[in-house]
């Protein structure tokens, strides 16, 4: 997205009959917006907004300066849920392709669509007010923050998250 001209494509259906989530979508959009295009990940790479991005789902195209991502691009997609609840996370990357595990690359849950990567205490499966405030400081772009972090830096991850319980053998680790 051009820093000078972000589009936001607004769902008619929020601003006539549910203001109050459409204002929580705009405030959260636009935090997120400064941060990547204030600067505020630049220690960590460079991020930015892409054009297909909507107010309840946000993709952040991510080149980081370390880890195991460093000098290669991946895409973090951000699916919002309801108020309260951990967005879903996606990650489109070279690297994570090699250790996804069938059903997140079906987009197969055990009940409807994958939900994404669980990431320790700040994903789906974890609670989610005293996480977001504690881990977070109540912000989207700290969540935003920790993610790029979690994606730059292979942690160990549970099961049942969308990641093959092998993967350390598998990227060599």
């Amino acid at each position: 997205m051009n820093k000078n001209k972000i589009e936001l494509k607004i769902n008619l259906h929020y601003i006539c009959y549910k203001p109050n989530i459409m204002t929580t979508q705009l405030k959260r959009f636009r935090d997120i917006t400064k941060a990547v295009y204030g600067g505020y990940y630049t220690d960590l790479g460079n991020t930015e907004i892409m054009d297909e991005s909507t107010l309840e789902n946000i993709k952040l195209r991510v080149v980081s300066h370390e880890g195991v991502h460093k000098d290669i691009q991946y895409i973090i997609t951000i699916k919002f849920q309801e108020e309260g609840n951990w967005p879903l996370v996606y990650i489109d990357s070279d690297i994570y392709d090699k250790i996804k595990t069938k059903n997140y690359l079906q987009e197969r849950g055990k009940v409807g669509q994958h939900k994404g990567i669980c990431i320790k205490k700040i994903g789906y499966g974890y609670q989610f007010n005293n996480n977001f405030k504690n881990l977070c400081g109540n912000k989207w772009e700290n969540y935003i923050y920790n993610l790029i972090c979690v994606f730059n830096n292979l942690q160990d991850f549970g099961k049942g998250n969308g990641i093959k319980s092998n993967y350390r053998t598998i990227l060599s680790l």
